[in-house]
């Protein structure tokens, strides 16, 4: 009895990240958005060319919105004279996309 609720206990632990993770998407998510910027811009300080990048998110994006949010992301990244710091590129975007979907105050 107590191996089969360990069991089941476990099943349940384990399948939760993954619904969670299919329902939503990374263009949505800033803090998402901010932890992909930092890792590209760690891929172009170590030399990984721009194609090498698009392919791996193409990859591992299969969402149209997350391909896009991606690929804009790497193209603005290595397109940049200076390669930012994996951390300079999480704070930008982070904070990009946050003053993006930052409610706007009519009066």
């Amino acid at each position: 009895m107590k191996r089969a609720v360990a069991v089941a206990a476990l099943a349940v632990c384990l399948a939760q990240p993954s619904t969670q993770a299919f329902a939503q998407t990374v263009a949505d998510q800033c803090f998402a958005i901010g932890d992909i910027a930092g890792q590209v811009a760690s891929w172009r300080r170590h030399k990984k060319t721009k194609d090498q990048a698009l392919n791996q998110a193409q990859k591992y994006y299969k969402d149209e919105s997350d391909r896009q949010a991606v690929t804009a992301m790497i193209d603005r990244i290595y397109s940049s004279p200076e390669a930012m710091t994996p951390d300079q590129a999480s704070m930008l975007f982070t904070n990009e996309c946050a003053q993006q979907k930052k409610p706007t105050s009519t009066q």
